[in-house]
């Protein structure tokens, strides 16, 4: 038995990794080690820490087994130095012999700092996950506008060429009836559109639209698009698909059912002739 405690820490990690087992220390000291744990329970839980810190350890690298050469000459260097250092006779093919090496501390030192920087990359490389998540959604979000901004420009842009255009006729559409209080403007080019706009508009019942109708000098009217007008009575249509070409003779404006008509059956709200 031993007379107290293992005089080395590092005596607990050995044991449990396993370099002791099928070897005798000098003088008996496995042995003595093995029943001195029987009645310790104090060493017992070092035991206990001792295969939680390899287990975790264990678990922070990838497990590769050691070729079985590389291993062996490993365990002969490290029983060669633990003899060394006790003075003893070198190790015998039969009878394994094992002392402590002196590199044993670096060992475990060399173990904390691997698990301290596995434990680093983890959290390093969760965290640069995460910003790379965030840049990605914020490139998405920058070409989503920067798309938004590129149509709008073509609008502006379109609209821009029809009031500009020396071809582009104006036309003013007044009230059919005797009190001209809602007032309409129409900015209309064969080739390239048609912009209208419209003013002092009474508000509809939500199963009712204003319709407006591009009147050609030859045919029916052609629906030129529906509008519901702001709490102000203003409304608009902003460049309608229209069939390019055609010579309009007036444009008007009609009240219609939710959702537009494709002939005018209701009143005439605004009308306005091509002069």
């Amino acid at each position: 038995m031993m007379s107290g405690h293992p005089q080395f820490e590092e005596d607990f990690e050995l044991y449990v990794l396993g370099l002791l087992e099928g070897g005798t220390l000098e003088g008996g000291e496995l042995s003595a080690f093995e029943s001195h744990l029987l009645g310790c329970a104090e060493c017992r839980a070092k035991v206990e820490d001792a295969r939680a810190r390899m287990a975790l350890l264990g678990l922070s690298v990838p497990q590769v087994a050691p070729p079985v050469p590389a291993r062996e000459r490993i365990l002969q260097q490290f029983r060669a130095e633990r003899s060394r250092a006790s003075g003893g006779p070198p190790p015998r093919d039969k009878v394994v012999t094992i002392r402590r090496s002196s590199r044993a501390p670096l060992w475990a030192a060399a173990a904390v700092v691997l698990l301290a920087a596995a434990a680093w990359f983890a959290v390093e490389n969760h965290r640069l996950g995460n910003e790379l998540t965030q840049l990605e959604a914020t490139h998405q979000q920058l070409l989503e506008s920067e798309r938004q901004l590129e149509a709008e420009t073509s609008r502006a842009e379109a609209a821009l060429e029809i009031l500009t255009a020396p071809e582009t006729v104006k036309v003013e559409l007044t009230p059919a009836a005797a009190r001209p209080v809602p007032h309409g403007k129409a900015f209309y080019n064969s080739r390239r559109g048609l912009l209208f706009y419209a003013a002092n508009l009474q508000n509809l019942p939500r199963d009712r639209t204003y319709e407006l109708w591009l009147i050609p000098t030859e045919g029916a009217p052609i629906d030129a698009g529906i509008f519901n007008p702001d709490v102000h009575g203003n409304g608009e249509v902003i460049l309608p698909q229209l069939p390019q070409g055609i010579v309009a003779k007036a444009f008007a404006v009609t009240i219609e059912r939710a959702g537009g008509v494709s002939a005018p059956t209701g009143p005439k709200v605004l009308i306005g002739p091509v002069s």
